[in-house]
């Protein structure tokens, strides 16, 4: 990092060992005090970088890419969001005009019933502190496929996919912004039958983005389904308020990284 406090914003030079090489990524980040939501942005800039080297990669090997708009299966599956980004898209939603606002926040709302009606919600346990239900219990497997592939079946979609495209693109979550694929765009739809190509991601940062919170601001580190980023949101209106400085927010999610794996 440089030493220019003057300015309201500060670049942090970030080096990374990315598939064997080392990267020197140069991140803009907000300096003085502000929530851990403040983050969020240094968090985004830093996973598109990460995402154009990792596209790079599987590009230099003759493989190709075929995501594209208008091809939204992916936005029907399971979304895993940090805390951190569940207040940013209750953000989003709350700065839309009122007409659009009711519009989104109805999807939401017919999202949320359709997972209780297929019973992945508890529809009596207190809302902003649910978790999605294994429907097939008992397996020495891991949950988190079966419930993936349930949510999958359930053909909900986000509620901000319009025409088959992300309607909010600029705060899209950071795992939207690592997942692409490089086999043929049909097979997204029938993800669970037949399977996709996604390209390796060397680090997921909605996941240290989660631990770095935790450390910081003291949210839990459970990511959630984007789907109730709403109903976190105002169950828990007051979480994570607290001011920090910005410098040592990048370095904390800096350090995470490094020694998170």
């Amino acid at each position: 990092m440089t030493d220019n406090t003057s300015s309201a914003i500060e670049t942090a030079n970030i080096h990374l060992e990315v598939d064997g090489r080392e990267h020197l990524l140069p991140i803009q980040f907000r300096l003085g005090e502000q929530p851990i939501a403040g983050l969020l942005s240094f968090a985004q800039q830093l996973t598109n970088e990460l995402t154009t080297l990792s596209i790079q990669k599987v590009e230099s090997e003759g493989k190709k890419i075929s995501c594209q708009m208008g091809c939204g299966a992916c936005c029907r599956q399971l979304v895993a969001i940090s805390l951190v980004e569940a207040q940013d898209l209750a953000r989003v939603v709350r700065e839309m005009p009122p007409e659009r606002q009711a519009v989104i926040r109805e999807r939401f709302a017919r999202g949320i019933a359709k997972l209780e009606a297929a019973g992945l919600l508890d529809a009596q346990e207190k809302k902003g502190n649910r978790d999605l239900i294994d429907t097939e219990p008992g397996s020495t497997e891991s949950s988190i496929p079966r419930i993936a592939k349930n949510y999958f079946n359930q053909g909900v979609a986000c509620p901000f996919l319009e025409n088959e495209s992300c309607g909010i693109y600029p705060d899209r979550p950071l795992v939207c912004r690592e997942y692409h694929v490089t086999s043929p765009a049909d097979r997204c739809a029938k993800i669970y039958q037949i399977g996709v190509d996604p390209v390796p991601v060397s680090r997921h940062i909605g996941e240290h983005l989660a631990r770095t919170a935790h450390a910081v601001s003291g949210l839990p580190k459970q990511m959630i389904p984007l789907l109730m980023s709403l109903e976190w949101d105002q169950a828990n209106p007051n979480a994570a308020r607290e001011k920090h400085d910005g410098v040592e927010l990048v370095r904390a999610l800096v350090q995470e990284i490094g020694t998170g794996g």
